[in-house]
């Protein structure tokens, strides 16, 4: 079985391809950054990779939030424009007698700021900021294809993934880890009670290749899961956590909350446990050691 990853050279796709070809599994990369023609908005392109494939794992995206919102037509292209491309290059592949899947790579900020936490995946898409909508958008996609072309299709909704040095290296956990390293400020967005869950690398990749299986099995056509921890922890806790793990001499500040940003969210994975078969393996605490020992490296 032949797969196809959009978005390979992303620290998520990096580390799934690095999996998958340990347990035999072939993969085709494709990602911008790696060659500037491997464009999920070039759909001629598309159209040729997916040619002779088992499926798609489609991670390829405007993936930051702030960076979406200040690139509001780039999201909207990538994101959507990506989404509905390789969703109809594996239409045409059914046209042809062949049978793709599409796992595509969603976000917990499809939810917005929900009202009842932790939350389920059939709770109320709400999402509050470009990229947000972005991804409800490719979701609803997938599920449109899924229902009228026979594309039998996963959305797995992604929380606060991270890791050490292939994060990107300004999201809140390295940046906490590096700023603490160095004995430096910890500034936080907002109160500090924000309250989220993060799921760390190994455990989300774990549910992307879960699914893999799970499509491969069942007959269902359309499936969506929240792939996540489950266990909240607030800003403050996270910095504080940070500093004591650095043993750091850092202080904790706090800047003025920015109006597209989620504040508090956590997810239920019993349906990912149940239907995957996946628990999460590193919590928080081991996480974060992880995370600093690679990091320490970089100092």
């Amino acid at each position: 079985m032949k797969i196809l990853i959009t978005g390979s050279a992303g620290f998520i796709g990096s580390n799934l391809k690095d999996l998958l070809e340990k347990v035999g599994i072939e993969t085709i990369s494709y990602d911008i950054r790696d060659n500037p023609k491997d464009d999920v908005k070039d759909f001629d392109r598309l159209r040729s990779k997916i040619k002779n494939i088992g499926g798609v794992i489609h991670l390829a995206a405007v993936s930051r939030v702030k960076v979406a919102q200040e690139n509001p037509l780039e999201c909207v292209q990538t994101n959507i424009g990506g989404t509905v491309n390789i969703l109809d290059a594996a239409r045409q592949e059914i046209a042809n007698g062949k049978h793709p899947w599409i796992i595509f790579g969603s976000s917990r900020e499809v939810y917005g700021e929900p009202k009842i936490l932790p939350v389920t995946e059939d709770f109320p898409r709400n999402a509050i900021n470009i990229y947000g909508i972005s991804k409800v958008t490719g979701e609803d996609l997938c599920k449109m294809y899924s229902e009228h072309y026979k594309l039998k299709t996963r959305v797995l909704r992604f929380s606060n993934v991270y890791t050490g040095l292939k994060d990107q290296l300004d999201r809140v956990i390295p940046k906490f880890i590096l700023q603490a390293l160095k004995d430096e400020d910890l500034v936080i967005n907002g109160t500090g009670e924000e309250l989220f869950d993060f799921t760390y690398i190994n455990d989300t990749i774990q549910g992307i290749d879960a699914c893999v299986q799970e499509v491969l099995k069942s007959d269902i056509s359309f499936e969506h899961f929240n792939i996540s921890s489950g266990i909240p922890v607030t800003l403050r806790e996270l910095a504080e956590l940070i500093i004591k793990k650095t043993e750091s001499n850092s202080h904790i500040k706090f800047t003025k909350s920015r109006s597209y940003d989620v504040n508090k969210f956590y997810a239920d994975p019993i349906k990912s446990k149940k239907s995957l078969g996946i628990f999460p393996k590193i919590l928080i605490d081991g996480g974060i050691e992880l995370a600093i020992k690679e990091l320490k490296k970089i100092k």
